[in-house]
């Protein structure tokens, strides 16, 4: 009997139960959550910004002199070391060459007896012109024979040949100083432009030979010249603004595209453009590390408080607020930060609304009050 009315009352359990089902739904019941009082929510605004392609590259002159050496010999004396500002002619080194010294002894030597020889000549001519002159009246009276007449010609003639000879002979004399003094000018290495001792690449005491280069030197203005990435090429021209970083220097300033070098590196599938800077910027110096930053156009960025982004081990969240008042962390994918705002790369949309002032107070599943 005690069974009977057990199990019957375990059925009517059962059907009390299942016949209510439809009306008891998950979720139906109040979730009790921790109340946050003290918060400061914002809404996410997308903004327009100007993109950028960042980049890096190298200082240089303008103008870059090589100054190499024309002679063989030895340094003698340098006149200037690395960083010296030099004026067009300042003396920079002297080579001592014996040879060429030797050679200017010769040809000196050489345009005396040119000289010498010349004078000479022009005695003879002078003479043989005069004896000519008087030998012709002499023939025209008849006082001398035809056959001596000839003879004082052929002398003149003679005379005459022998000036004009002395004249080429001292002509070449003159062009042989000149040659061996301009070979000697070579031993005195002059600045071919105003600018900036670069770099040096020789010592006193080393040995020459033609070619060998002795100094480089920047000639300003400096420019900067950045590789930049092949897919660019139809967003780059002439004249496009530019902005420039020279941390070594603390220098940030402006410039302008003014050549580009659309020849791409197979390497490293970048070409080059250079950069003009726009203003006179002291104290640049040629191989100085600069950072770059091209215009690409307009994009939508979102940025927000630096302060609402939380950290969670390697991950990086925020508390967003949904529209009953409910805080949930999303993770959130973050970007660059400039002046105490942080992009947002991924995990936000237009209109999220998210904590930004008492995050610390912030508790995931909690309620705003």
């Amino acid at each position: 009997m005690r069974k009977l009315i057990f199990i019957i009352t375990f059925i009517s359990g059962l059907s009390l139960l299942f016949g209510c089902g439809d009306k008891i739904k998950p979720g139906e019941h109040e979730i009790e959550r921790p109340l946050i009082e003290g918060v400061g929510i914002e809404e996410v605004m997308p903004v327009e910004v100007t993109g950028y392609y960042e980049t890096s590259g190298t200082v240089r002159a303008k103008n870059i002199s090589l100054v190499s050496a024309k002679v063989m010999g030895v340094v003698e004396d340098i006149k200037v070391k690395v960083s010296d500002p030099v004026r067009k002619g300042d003396l920079l080194l002297s080579i001592n060459s014996p040879d060429i010294e030797a050679g200017v002894d010769a040809a000196q030597e050489a345009l005396g007896e040119a000289n010498k020889r010349l004078a000479m000549a022009e005695e003879n001519k002078k003479l043989a012109e005069k004896t000519f002159e008087r030998f012709k009246k002499l023939y025209e009276e008849k006082a001398v024979s035809e056959q001596e007449f000839d003879e004082i010609k052929t002398k003149r003639d003679v005379a005459i040949l022998e000036y004009e000879l002395s004249q080429k002979s001292l002509g070449r004399a003159e062009a042989a100083l000149s040659k061996a003094e301009a070979l000697r000018d070579y031993t005195i290495i002059m600045s071919p432009v105003n600018g900036i001792v670069a770099e040096k690449k020789i010592d006193v005491g080393s040995m020459t030979t033609p070619g060998m280069p002795l100094f480089i030197i920047d000639e300003p203005p400096y420019r900067v010249e950045v590789p930049v990435d092949e897919g660019m090429i139809p967003s780059v021209n002439t004249g496009m603004p530019v902005e420039i970083l020279i941390n070594a220097l603390n220098i940030k300033t402006t410039g302008r595209i003014g050549e580009i070098v659309r020849r791409i590196d197979p390497l490293t599938r970048t070409f080059t453009i250079k950069i003009d800077l726009e203003k006179s910027v002291k104290p640049l110096r040629g191989g100085l590390y600069a950072a770059a930053r091209l215009p690409v156009g307009e994009r939508t960025e979102i940025f927000i408080d630096e302060n609402a982004v939380v950290a969670r081990g390697e991950l990086r969240g925020v508390y967003a607020v949904n529209e009953d008042g409910v805080i949930s962390l999303r993770l959130v994918k973050t970007g660059k930060k400039n002046n105490g705002m942080t992009e947002i790369l991924s995990g936000l949309n237009k209109g999220d609304r998210i904590i930004v002032k008492g995050v610390d107070k912030a508790v995931d599943g909690g309620r705003v009050r």
